[in-house]
């Protein structure tokens, strides 16, 4: 048995062999990180009905293996002889079009991994083996179990006190594998849990999901449209008229009705018998989101990450069967098997969540413009604060840009009040969570029964435990990152590898007693709170606290209805909502990502502020931020005030284009990760060698190695190099091939390729 290699991406140069008839053969990817698809004989029985796209049982390495057929020969240039035949055909039919086929391959190419690698990217996780799991392991505790079964864990037996206080904070059944993968951990603590009847675990046919069986928004459809959404919607309309790819770059501040334009474009798509697919950060998917589209379009197909193996499927296989032609999910909604597709619309395109972290390592962003171009559709790519990429894109012409540049009623962008927290702790003599500028518009919108949110993108209580003695800070033992005080449980927390301990009374360092908490998470924000204004009503939302999809829904339902006066948050709360009773923002720690060690953290600064800003103020009640920060300053935050998009823009590309960051140059990142950290650095100094060596004479620059910014995660050191090229650079075939090359020589060095990576740490 042998393989051949992927078209186009590991070009070798052979003397061509004889070609062998007697076919047909099928060329089958596999799901592993192997250079080529490899060839099967096809027996007579499957002969007529076998085609690409495909799955297939084969045999590989001594194990039975599902992948799917890339393309059929009459001939191969192996002998017969040393082919192995398919086992199984086990679709009636091509589940996957030749359009999403093409794709895969660009992916494989693009992302430097493999073909198969890029189609388990596209399939659910259920096709991608032979048996259906059509049940869910749910995880409860039994009726007996309380604080006596939790403190005989809490010494001996840390992973299952922390599943058990999870599971007992929850108070309900929850997937196994969702809450798991939360915390951390094995199946080892659940089997434990289980075998002392603490915890029942129920298989059960699917687990409920608010998402699927939600109602319509009673959200309707407006008979005007601002000039501005009107010009949009007739040159998108024209676009889908025309019946060929273009991708729009749909910029519009916040509150200025880009929901309504994606609405109007893809209403005329279905007019014309196509399909649309609507991506939106993971955290933005909520009931009220698919609502807006329920309502104009009646039945949606809703993908999401949380969703269950069984759920995925069901989901899935109605799409392909054309029952559903619009669908709403998060960034791996771009696969869906949507036919005749018309639109993708990519909501909040500046989003990192967009990137997958795992191989093929895709950005969902640059897929979904793919797929467009392949499909012959019309991308809208749209954000308040676009990413540089796609500005630079729509200003030199490859997007067409439009623009929504005042809200939808006509009402004024919110003041903007930005605290500068030095002069404020000069002046009340002591270090300060909340200026008195936040407190006084808290006070106000509360006497006037209006709403308001607090954002710092930290949990926890404490995020940092200092020594004064040595200076040195409590990190965990397994990852270079400080444990984080989480109060309620009285523990310290890795936010990296979730790991638990008590906190010491002495420096583990020096020994000196007195460690000191610094700084503030959502908790301790949460907390202060309370104390400042008894009389409000306050929730939380963090990962903490929203252990379930259902908790996230039920609190932002709660909001919605008046039940809570301040929401405080992380993330979750920074996109996504729209609540017209929200009067005031504050943003407690505006510049905590600005020193980050990555080009992009002035940008994700002016991003996440400018967002979170356009929580206040969306319908006819003035809004208020107030923005406290160190570094008043900074052109992030001066212009994020100001709601100045594009004067951020030039002066941030000026920096970019000096040093040919990206918009300005292309970027791929080599990471080594070793139990050894001799052995770390020795593969990625030979990997460096190498590449400077055989690419010496393309347009490329090779920094590295050197320690990653984390440099130890999870017990494994890790080293990384950055590739720099130009825009659009010769040889970039020549240099992935040598680096996947690289990547996969033999040796215990974990290493990965991120090309595009949209985070440095």
């Amino acid at each position: 048995m042998r393989g051949e290699p992927a078209q186009g991406l590991f070009p070798e140069v052979t003397a061509p062999a004889a070609a062998h008839t007697g076919g047909p053969y099928c060329n089958v990817a596999l799901n592993r990180p192997m250079r080529c698809e490899y060839t099967y004989a096809v027996p007579e029985s499957f002969a007529e009905t076998l085609a690409p796209g495909m799955r297939v049982a084969v045999t590989f390495a001594g194990r039975r293996s599902v992948g799917v057929v890339v393309s059929l020969a009459d001939s191969s240039d192996i002998s017969p002889k040393r082919l192995k035949a398919i086992s199984d055909v086990l679709d009636p039919a091509p589940i996957l079009a030749q359009e999403l086929l093409d794709l895969t391959q660009w992916m494989a190419a693009y992302y430097a991994c493999s073909w198969g690698e890029a189609l388990a990217a596209v399939l659910p996780a259920a096709l991608k083996r032979e048996g259906r799991r059509r049940t869910v392991a749910m995880l409860a505790v039994e009726s007996h179990v309380g604080a006596a079964q939790l403190a005989e864990l809490e010494e001996r037996h840390p992973k299952q006190h922390r599943l058990l206080r999870t599971l007992l904070e929850i108070d309900g059944s929850v997937e196994r594998k969702d809450v798991l993968r939360r915390l951390g951990l094995s199946d080892s603590p659940a089997k434990s849990l289980a075998k002392r009847g603490w915890v029942r675990v129920d298989n059960v046919e699917a687990a409920s999901d608010d998402l699927l069986g939600g109602e319509a928004s009673e959200r309707t459809r407006p008979d005007t449209l601002t000039d501005q959404q009107a010009t949009a919607v007739e040159s998108l309309q024209a676009q889908l008229d025309e019946g060929t790819y273009r991708a729009f770059l749909l910029k519009g501040v916040t509150g200025s009705g880009k929901t309504e334009v994606y609405l109007r474009a893809i209403e005329h798509a279905l007019s014309q018998g196509k399909g649309a697919i609507v991506l939106v950060p993971e955290i933005a998917l909520t009931p009220q989101t698919v609502g807006w589209f329920r309502a104009r379009f009646g039945d949606v197909a809703v993908l999401h990450s949380r969703m269950t193996d069984v759920q995925r499927l069901s989901m899935w296989r109605r799409v392909h069967a054309g029952e559903c032609r619009v669908v709403v999910g998060a960034r791996s909604a771009v696969f869906a098997p949507v036919a005749n597709l018309g639109v993708i619309v990519v909501d909040e395109e500046h989003e990192p969540s967009f990137k997958q972290g795992n191989v093929p390592r895709y950005h969902g962003r640059d897929v979904a413009v793919m797929r467009a171009r392949k499909a012959g559709a019309v991308c809208i790519l749209g954000s308040a604060t676009p990413s540089l990429e796609s500005w630079v894109n729509a200003r030199a012409g490859r997007y067409g840009l439009l623009e929504l540049s005042s809200r939808v009623h006509g009402g004024p962008m919110p003041h903007v009040q930005v605290v500068d927290m030095r002069a404020e702790m000069a002046e009340v003599k002591q270090s300060a969570i909340f200026s008195r500028a936040l407190v006084k518009r808290l006070r106000a919108a509360l006497s006037r029964g209006e709403q308001g949110i607090l954002f710092l993108n930290r949990r926890g209580y404490s995020p940092v435990l200092w020594c004064r003695s040595c200076g040195e800070t409590v990190t965990c033992a397994d990852c270079s990152t400080p444990m984080n005080l989480h109060k309620r449980h009285g523990r310290l927390v890795c936010h990296t590898c979730c790991a638990e301990r008590l906190p010491p009374s002495d420096c583990p360092s020096c020994t000196a007693p007195g460690l000191r908490f610094l700084g503030a998470g959502s908790e301790r924000v949460e907390d202060l709170l309370k104390q400042q204004l008894p009389e409000a009503r306050i929730r939380r939302m963090d990962s903490d606290t929203m252990l379930r999809r259902e908790d996230y829904e039920q609190t932002l339902e709660a909001f919605g209805q008046g039940e809570i006066d301040l929401l405080v948050g992380t993330q979750m709360i920074a996109k996504g909502l729209d609540f017209p009773r929200v009067t005031v923002v504050g943003i407690i720690s505006a510049d905590s990502a600005l020193h980050l060690p990555d080009f992009r953290a002035a940008e994700r600064t002016f991003q996440l502020v400018s967002q979170v800003a356009g929580r206040a103020g969306r319908a006819d009640l003035e809004g208020h931020i107030v923005i406290q920060t160190v570094a008043p300053e900074h052109h992030a935050i001066v212009q994020a005030a100001r709601h100045d998009y594009g004067t951020f823009a030039g002066l941030e590309m000026g920096q970019r284009e000096e040093l040919a960051y990206p918009p300005f140059g292309r970027l791929i990142r080599m990471v080594f990760e070793d139990e050894d950290e001799q052995r770390a650095q020795v593969r990625a100094q030979h990997c460096a060698d190498v590449l400077r060596t055989h690419l010496a004479s393309l347009d490329l620059t090779i920094l590295g190695p050197a320690p990653a910014p984390f440099s130890m995660v999870r017990g494994r050191h890790r080293m990384h190099l950055l590739l720099k090229t130009s825009e659009r650079p010769e040889g970039a075939e020549q240099v992935r091939t040598l680096l996947v090359k690289l990547a996969h020589e033999k040796g215990p060095t974990r290493v990965q390729i991120d090309v595009d990576p949209v985070g440095m740490l």
